[in-house]
């Protein structure tokens, strides 16, 4: 987050959330959200973009499925064995080997995508976030310059911020 403030905001129910994440966004500040449950309202608010953790899903599936039929194919070519007339390279065959492959290679890219763009592990602890933001209450934690703050606290209390703190060091 940009700026030498953060202004967290504290709150209880999911539509003042809501109400800040858009105010936030109208006056293009830089934001973090934290909640207790996810929501699907909230990461329709947050986010205008899909989220790119699909595409690594796909890389990952299509490198297993060519892996896995390669793996195969190879294996058989290096060692024939003739079954019943069937071709050395028999693709039916293979299509166990390339089904499970898909699937181990297309979760563990999933897996490892869903860390990268999660950030996690996340050693450091975050400025503004309060245990209570993973216990029952929603935060609104924004960025701004020192001149802004008033202007941002009454954003967030015309939100319906039930609690609203500065903190210093982003």
């Amino acid at each position: 987050m940009k700026g030498s403030k953060a202004i967290v905001g504290v709150f209880s129910y999911l539509d003042d959330t809501i109400k800040a994440v858009e105010s936030a966004k109208e006056a293009k500040l830089d934001y973090q959200v934290y909640s207790p449950v996810p929501n699907h309202y909230l990461e329709h608010a947050t986010s205008d973009t899909r989220s790119p953790v699909r595409f690594f899903t796909s890389l990952g599936a299509v490198t297993g499925l060519t892996g896995g039929f390669a793996l195969a194919i190879l294996c058989s070519l290096d060692y024939p064995l003739r079954v019943s007339a069937k071709a050395i390279a028999s693709v039916p065959a293979f299509v166990v080997i390339g089904y499970e492959c898909t699937i181990l290679l297309g979760a563990i890219a999933t897996l490892t995508a869903l860390f990268h763009f999660c950030r996690l592990p996340d050693i450091f602890r975050k400025v503004g976030y309060d245990p209570r933001f993973s216990d029952d209450k929603f935060g609104v934690v924004i960025g701004c310059e020192s001149g802004q703050i008033d202007e941002v606290s009454q954003k967030l209390k015309d939100a319906g911020a039930e609690e609203v703190s500065v903190k210093d060091g982003l």
